[in-house]
């Protein structure tokens, strides 16, 4: 049950999604220096409230990444990627 490092945030309102940019882009999280931008869209809906976040900590569960980016605004989804095999 391993994090790749990646995950995705995504937000009901961009305005939340480019506050959670400008504070939480390069934040240190335990030995990791956390990148968060705009993920490239999958349906218009989203576009510009989608984060990719790289360089979590590998023993980051899904709720801290939710608790990290919610006091950004609402979150719609947010998953944390995984690896396939060790899940």
């Amino acid at each position: 049950g391993q994090s790749l490092g990646y995950g995705f945030v995504n937000y009901v309102d961009p305005k939340d999604a480019e506050k959670a940019i400008n504070t939480l882009n390069g934040l240190r999280l335990q030995t990791k220096t956390i990148k968060v931008s705009y993920a490239r869209p999958s349906s218009a809906s989203i576009r510009d409230a989608n984060l990719y976040v790289s360089g979590l900590p590998k023993i980051m569960t899904q709720k801290e990444l939710e608790q990290l980016f919610s006091q950004y605004g609402r979150i719609i989804t947010s998953r944390i990627l995984v690896d396939q095999v060790t899940g």
